[in-house]
């Protein structure tokens, strides 16, 4: 298994990380390596599909000068398994791959596999032992990844774990954040290289529903729980800065969600002092990420419903103008905010807290997660039921509070349901229709908010277009407070399936 961290490396980030290793103790002199590496696939993409990647490198100082490797997807965001071989020259050999578990070997023949980029990189390696026990590679690489259709520069900072713990890659990927501005990435080169060659760009990966082993502690449960979201909301990095931002923001937007409703979930049994400090940070990130899906809902979903004709649609354009100037800006902002120290700390800390003792308890550590699952739902459910009872339909407030309330038990649910055997779905689905009622009547009260925003100051040529819209989506929001009584009575009957 390969655990390694990978970051994105500007001219002046590899200066502070040269002034870096000047203080730092390391093992012998830096070795510079030239790597020529080939990747191999199919012509239908058959093992990249499968998570695998094929490549031979070439070392032309080494006395084994050509190594073929597999990399599969591995176990999450930092981990990935690998296998390595010798081999006499630049083509890969087939047969070593019956070795690798799992790997798509059915219909797959010499003629099948051809190169199909490669990448050339100046390697500067230093080997560091940052604490008892554990060695780190750090390796500076310079260069491209190349194929027909062109090249992409490629500058990075890698630090590999040859020995230790995770825990220790992960404390000194931590003390360069402070000193070095990097930006924590998860694209391989592979990846890179096969969007050059297919013109593809990265598309949110296909979410799983989370399944939890029996006989697991709450601690253990929550690290399972924590490393899974984590891994997703890195997974969905990419897309924002490289695919669909739209999509993007939007699935790590509820990663951010997720994270936070897991913190509240297990909120009895946490470190109070920590648990805080990254709930600040979710929070913070959530502002960032909200503000660009905020403007997306606005063009993409409620100004289509709230514009009436062709009239309307005239009287809409500026509108839709310079609400399209505020969402790319929001968009540039959430983009600044993932590649900032601050996100990379959180992620990097995140992991290291969750992996460690110090995130649950002593007191609660051991406790099996089936003995408590049914009191964490409950007091989820009983701050639903609070702000059900409290809710008022002429109050957005009162709706807004019990949506989020609703969402964290939703999420509680979901972490929680491969206890229960399937009784979950039925209470889900209360839990969804109604939470989808309630997200609408919210959309159109943030639509009418924006709208107003954007005819402040000096746009009065504005006002015409956003008292027309916003009558429209008064009308709307009175149908769903109309409906949303029969949701809020049907849920209110629903009897909670873990008690």
């Amino acid at each position: 298994m390969e655990t390694e961290l990978k970051f994105a490396l500007s001219p002046e980030a590899r200066r502070r990380v040269e002034r870096y290793l000047d203080r730092a103790g390391h093992d012998g002199a830096r070795q510079v390596k030239v790597l020529n590496t080939t990747y191999f696939d199919s012509p239908d993409r058959k093992l990249s599909k499968a998570g695998f990647t094929l490549r031979v490198r070439e070392l032309t100082a080494d006395a084994q000068r050509f190594r073929q490797t597999v990399k599969s997807s591995g176990n999450g965001t930092f981990e990935r398994q690998e296998w390595e071989w010798a081999v006499d020259g630049p083509q890969p050999d087939l047969g070593r791959l019956a070795e690798v578990a799992a790997f798509p070997l059915q219909g797959v023949t010499g003629a099948d596999i051809r190169p199909v980029f490669r990448t050339e990189i100046t390697r500067t390696i230093v080997t560091l032992r940052p604490a008892a026990g554990a060695k780190i590679e750090l390796a500076l690489d310079e260069g491209a990844v190349v194929a027909s259709s062109g090249s992409q520069p490629v500058r990075e900072l890698e630090l590999e774990l040859k020995e230790g713990q995770p825990a220790a890659l992960m404390r000194l990927g931590l003390e360069l954040l402070e000193t070095v501005p990097l930006s924590l990435l998860i694209e391989s080169k592979a990846q890179r290289g096969f969007q050059l060659v297919d013109g593809a760009r990265p598309h949110p990966h296909e979410e799983e529903s989370i399944s939890l082993e029996g006989g697991l502690s709450l601690k253990e449960a929550f690290r399972v729980l924590a490393a899974r979201l984590v891994d997703d909301l890195m997974a969905h990095q990419p897309v924002v800065l490289h695919g669909d931002s739209q999509e993007g923001v939007h699935r790590m937007r509820i990663d951010v969600r997720r994270l936070r409703s897991l913190l509240v979930l297990f909120e009895p049994f946490l470190e109070a002092h920590a648990a805080g400090h990254f709930e600040d940070e979710l929070r913070r990130l959530g502002q960032v990420l909200g503000a660009a899906r905020d403007w997306d809902v606005f063009l993409e979903e409620t100004l289509p419903r709230t514009v009436d004709g062709a009239a309307d649609l005239v009287l809409a354009r500026s509108l839709r103008e310079l609400a399209s100037q505020r969402r790319h800006s929001a968009h540039q902002a959430a983009k600044k905010a993932l590649l900032e120290a601050p996100f990379s700390r959180f992620v990097l800390a995140m992991r290291l807290w969750t992996s460690e003792k110090g995130a649950v308890l002593k007191r609660f550590a051991p406790r099996p997660l089936e003995d408590e699952a049914p009191a964490m739902l409950s007091r989820l459910e009983r701050k639903v039921g609070k702000r059900l009872r409290a809710c008022d339909v002429d109050q957005p407030t009162s709706l807004h509070r019990l949506r989020k309330s609703l969402k964290k038990l939703r999420y509680g649910i979901q972490y929680l349901q491969s206890l229960y055997d399937g009784d979950a779905e039925s209470y889900l689905a209360r839990c969804n229709a109604l939470q989808k009622r309630l997200g609408n009547i919210n959309d159109l009260g943030t639509f009418t908010r924006l709208a107003e925003e954007l005819a402040q100051g000096t746009r009065l040529d504005l006002a015409p277009a956003v008292g027309m819209v916003a009558e429209n989506a008064e009308r709307l929001a009175k149908k769903d407070l109309d409906r949303l009584g029969g949701r809020l009575s049907r849920f209110a009957k629903a009897r909670p399936f873990w008690t």
